[in-house]
């Protein structure tokens, strides 16, 4: 999920669920809209629009395809990152797209994808957070605990997708699955989220920031973790700010968070399909 202009883009993981002759499709809401719905009283939902998303047949030439994991926008262009399950086990891919009109449609170019390995041996994990910094693109793998992955580093890219860099990760428990824009001193907001039924793939260790800031009141005996967090990019890494995270109150079965964007003065974050299709507004009260 990410802002393109002032329209907030829901992408599926399979945007060709949605095809119509050859051509995809992910959700599109107005910023107004969504303003609209949490300021005035309203009892009608938001009905997102369909709007064309050409997928450049990657759905088809990427093998064990397994879907679109995360987007990121910046001016005419987009980035979106792909997981594939392979022979040997999982591939992840990075790919650059137009945007036609305003945000009317948008379309894959299949000739500008490269290869990104996964950090750890994890069955359905790869990079799943693009992030756009001082015109450089950023992947970040989505486990980055000590036990899965002692040594976390995030890709850099420049805009043309040619390699750059890494940059160090801190370890940070659980899974990291989708980030905020970036503000201009590098800080930006992530998703933190842990599902008890991938104790045995992710084998946490102690919650590192936990043990600094304490729980949630909601999260004091929990198994499930649902958090956002603040990070920052830096010249020397990628690192945790010393601020108290925004815990996701808890209610009965984990929801599973993959999507974030700042907006007003919170927060819109989205699930995927578990337990059910979310759009929620957190409100970020210290701001």
């Amino acid at each position: 999920m990410a802002w393109c202009r002032d329209h907030l883009i829901l992408l599926p993981q399979y945007p060709g669920q949605y095809r119509t002759d050859a051509t995809g499709f992910v959700f599109s809401i107005p910023r107004d809209q969504i303003s609209d719905y949490l300021n005035i009283s309203s009892e009608s939902g938001i009905k997102p629009d369909m709007i064309p998303f050409d997928q450049g047949g990657l759905d088809q030439s990427v093998a064990g395809f397994e879907g679109f994991e995360s987007i990121a926008f910046f001016e005419e262009h987009f980035f979106v990152s792909i997981e594939s399950r392979q022979g040997g086990g999982m591939m992840g891919y990075l790919v650059k797209g137009v945007v036609q009109g305003d945000c009317e449609a948008l379309a894959v170019d299949p000739d500008s994808i490269i290869e990104v390995a996964p950090q750890a041996d994890l069955d359905n994990m790869s990079d799943e957070t693009l992030m756009i910094y001082q015109d450089q693109l950023f992947s970040i793998y989505e486990a980055n605990g000590e036990n899965v992955n002692p040594d976390p580093i995030a890709h850099v890219f420049d805009l043309g997708l040619d390699y750059i860099e890494v940059r160090p990760l801190p370890n940070i428990e659980y899974r990291i699955t989708d980030a905020t824009d970036v503000d201009e001193d590098g800080k930006f907001w992530a998703i933190n989220y842990f599902f008890p039924g991938d104790g045995k793939k992710l084998k946490p260790a102690i919650d590192q920031i936990a043990m600094e800031f304490g729980l949630g009141d909601s999260h004091m005996g929990a198994e499930g973790v649902e958090r956002i967090i603040a990070m920052q990019i830096t010249d020397g890494g990628i690192i945790l700010i010393d601020e108290t995270p925004i815990y996701i109150e808890l209610s009965g079965e984990s929801r599973n968070w993959e999507g974030i964007v700042r907006f007003e003065n919170g927060f819109l974050i989205v699930t995927d399909k578990f337990p059910t299709t979310l759009l929620a507004f957190v409100e970020d009260i210290d701001n």
